[in-house]
């Protein structure tokens, strides 16, 4: 069973800054915390094992409550507090749930430091002492040391040798499968250059070389992965799925379905690839009308913009040059 399929997995929201300090303070991977151990084993096992943000609170989120259990000894008030502060730094609330990658990807871009969560810098009385690591800077040292020491990403030597082989199908395909909005990345990628060379983390150049040898290979709309993905450091490949967090995911499943529709297509159907670029380029004329969402505005952190509000100057080269086919 994957574990992404499994319930999520409840988080007290301390518990991230814990895994984080504990990181940074040197403590390896058993963190000297069975509890923060499991978590932090749980989402290296699965980066995209759904993580429920749970903590103590007395309105309408109620139904959330974890209880008292997994408190710290600093006291009520104090868990009480400090979840809430953690929650409202990253812009979330009790009983939240995101893919793990996601959530600490998130924390670690909006809690930049302990004091004033763990720790203020006046003690008020003693019921507000805090939490003694947190003026160890153990935080902030996990932290610079980025979302990898969390969640380690592919190694080195996988993605070089998952470049080669899935470049190598690409060449050997009869026909490429292609998830719809990267046929705008494959446009944006090309930008208009007369010369493309290969990159490490992804196969837009083979595809768009393969395109410009055979112009009518026949392109198959996908969903999820395709033959672009295999080298990227985001890919999994036991799974087949994007590790991507912040949203990531859900932007490019949008992206994908706003592109069908603008072409009146539907995933599988196939089409020469130089006559599906022409109707891209018809339907399309600008990145704003699918990766700025047609209007130009993030509405949430979920749901940013790929590249300018107003359209990608890239894409508007590669659309005129239509990909480099004559």
């Amino acid at each position: 069973m994957n574990a992404s399929a499994m319930p999520p997995l409840a988080v007290r929201p301390y518990q991230l800054l814990c895994i984080v300090c504990r990181i940074g303070a040197g403590r390896g991977d058993d963190l000297g915390d069975d509890r923060l151990a499991a978590i932090l084993s749980a989402v290296r096992d699965d980066p995209l094992r759904p993580v429920t943000l749970r903590c103590n609170a007395d309105s309408c989120y109620r139904y959330q409550n974890p209880g008292r259990d997994e408190d710290t000894p600093e006291g009520a008030l104090f868990n009480e507090k400090r979840d809430l502060d953690i929650l409202q730094r990253m812009g979330l609330v009790p009983g939240d749930t995101r893919p793990a990658i996601e959530v600490f990807e998130r924390l670690l871009a909006t809690v930049t430091e302990t004091m004033g969560i763990c720790a203020y810098p006046r003690e008020t009385s003693p019921a507000w002492r805090g939490c003694a690591a947190a003026r160890s800077s153990n935080y902030e040292r996990g932290r610079e040391m980025g979302l990898a020491a969390v969640i380690p990403g592919r190694p080195a030597e996988e993605m070089a040798a998952e470049k080669e082989a899935s470049a190598r199908r690409i060449y050997e395909a009869d026909r490429l499968l292609i998830r719809p909005h990267h046929l705008m990345c494959m446009t944006c990628f090309h930008g208009g250059r007369e010369e493309l060379a290969p990159i490490a983390a992804d196969n837009l150049f083979e595809a768009i070389d393969v395109i410009h040898k055979r112009p009518e290979i026949p392109i198959t709309l996908v969903r999820g992965c395709c033959m672009i993905c295999p080298p990227c450091s985001l890919y999994d490949p036991g799974t087949g799925l994007c590790r991507a967090g912040m949203g990531m995911n859900l932007r490019d499943q949008k992206k994908d379905l706003d592109v069908l529709q603008k072409l009146g297509l539907e995933y599988g159907d196939t089409v020469p690839a130089r006559e599906l670029l022409e109707l891209l380029y018809e339907r399309i004329p600008s990145t704003r009308d699918v990766c700025g969402y047609g209007d130009g505005k993030e509405r949430a952190w979920e749901w940013r913009i790929c590249g300018e509000p107003e359209g990608r100057e890239a894409y508007a080269r590669g659309r005129a040059a239509k990909l480099g086919l004559s």
